[in-house]
């Protein structure tokens, strides 16, 4: 973990700062990176005391996150008055805010503050994968630590080794996102086996039989009932013709939906890269459509209507 080092270093040569912004969109290795940064901080090589950090245990440590929509004002101005004692088992004081930009704009403007004047031998660790949301302000004092996405195929075995999901679904998710828990409520809330099996299923229409695929679109919104859920299908059907284009290549170690080579085989022999390139394209506008709103309906027959043209 590069990061990891970068900030070991930082902190054996005597140059840490008052407060860090862990940028990306991999939000699992920045929460890992941030308890193993506090339990540099805090512990150094003590057993015990790190064990406290990795359980939130610390008095010296405070973790804010939320499942909620918003970082709620009383969980900041605990942070607040929890950070403004000394310390009582270490010479630091660390704190980690998880989804900064979950914070209201009070509660920004209260960790401004305390970032203009901050407390003696305290640290702040901000993580974000919506860094653009943030203060500008907030930004100019933190010194950033970026974290490269995790790659999809190490995000589908993730997924299958630590959250038990089959390999297609886990296929699925990395068309959509590369962040676990982010992949973990959409498990948690939807039933995703068949979303996928009616997506797949309208891919195939689509380039065979377009006609049925404008028909079929009643079904899929179905199944995708949801903005969330609908912009998880778009991703889907873009990774269903990268994975036609891969096929068409010779690049068959790209495919993401692995089970389907043999049908891709098949379908190369019916689009020619003109009509590929243009597929992927609708399915771009199809994207900026949903997010401004347009009636799903609508987007996912103009995809038809398009694909047919």
């Amino acid at each position: 973990m590069a990061e990891i080092e970068r900030l070991t270093a930082a902190h054996r040569n005597g140059k840490l700062s008052h407060a860090y912004l862990f940028e990306g969109n991999d939000a699992e290795a920045m929460s890992a990176t941030a308890l193993a940064f506090a339990q540099l901080i805090l512990c150094q090589n003590h057993e015990v005391c790190r064990t406290k950090v990795q359980m939130h245990n610390h008095p010296d440590f405070h973790y804010v996150q939320t499942d909620e929509v918003n970082i709620k004002k009383d969980q900041i101005e605990a942070l607040v008055h929890h950070m403004n004692r000394l310390p009582i088992e270490s010479d630091y004081k660390v704190y980690v805010i998880q989804d900064f930009e979950k914070l209201t704009v009070q509660g920004e403007n209260s960790i401004l503050k305390f970032l203009e004047e901050p407390p003696e031998k305290t640290v702040a660790i901000l993580l974000s994968t919506k860094p653009e949301q943030i203060l500008d302000t907030i930004h100019s004092r933190c010194q950033h630590v970026y974290f490269k996405p995790m790659s999809r195929a190490d995000f589908v075995s993730y997924l299958e080794m630590h959250e038990d999901f089959s390999r297609p679904i886990a296929a699925l998710m990395s068309t959509y996102t590369t962040q676990v828990d982010v992949a973990r409520q959409l498990a948690e809330n939807y039933e995703l086996t068949p979303l996928r099996q009616v997506t797949i299923q309208w891919c195939d229409k689509l380039v065979r039989q377009p006609d049925m695929a404008l028909i079929g679109v009643i079904d899929l919104l179905k199944h995708a009932k949801n903005r969330q859920l609908q912009q998880l299908v778009l991703s889907a059907i873009n990774a269903y013709f990268q994975d036609i284009l891969y096929t068409k290549v010779g690049m068959p170690e790209k495919i993401i939906f692995t089970e389907l080579e043999e049908s891709y085989q098949e379908m190369v022999h019916q689009l020619n890269y003109r009509q590929l390139t243009h597929v992927v394209e609708v399915i771009t506008e199809a994207h900026k459509k949903l997010m401004q709103n347009v009636n799903p309906t609508l987007v996912f027959e103009q995809i038809v209507i398009k694909m047919k043209g």
